[in-house]
């Protein structure tokens, strides 16, 4: 099974810390492609993506930070006529992680669909104890 590429799209330099927080969890992935919209129109930035989606032979994953946002909009662009490229946004850390340990054992639509279940099962909710 051949590994499933990916590239990080987000504002500012999010998508670049989030993969130096993975190296520190995970491992170093130099293999995967981060971008900014930061200082790019929304055409330069759905060209950027644009190129590294028409470079997977067999699909890929675009991660977004924020749905609806510049980025998922222009990632949704870029992969329009590839149904072999899932679009998924709210990428956090955990997401990220699973997708690194994972991204040589799924086929794209899988993996998306894990990549999603495990954002949902990251988000937690605790209260301390009254004083």
């Amino acid at each position: 099974m051949a590994r499933v590429p990916a590239v990080l799209v987000m504002h500012a330099d999010l998508s670049a810390a989030l993969l130096r927080a993975a190296a520190q969890v995970y491992a170093p992935s130099e293999d995967i492609a981060t971008l900014s919209n930061e200082g790019l129109s929304r055409e330069a930035l759905e060209e950027r993506i644009q190129a590294h989606v028409s470079a997977w032979p067999e699909g890929g994953i675009v991660f977004t930070d924020l749905f609806g946002g510049s980025c998922h909009a222009c990632g949704l662009r870029a992969a329009r006529e590839r149904g072999d490229v899932a679009v998924v946004s709210g990428l956090n850390l955990p997401i990220l992680v699973d997708y690194l340990h994972n991204r040589d054992s799924y086929e794209v639509r899988a993996l998306a669909e894990r990549l999603r279940q495990k954002g949902l099962d990251s988000i937690r909710l605790q209260f301390s104890p009254a004083a």
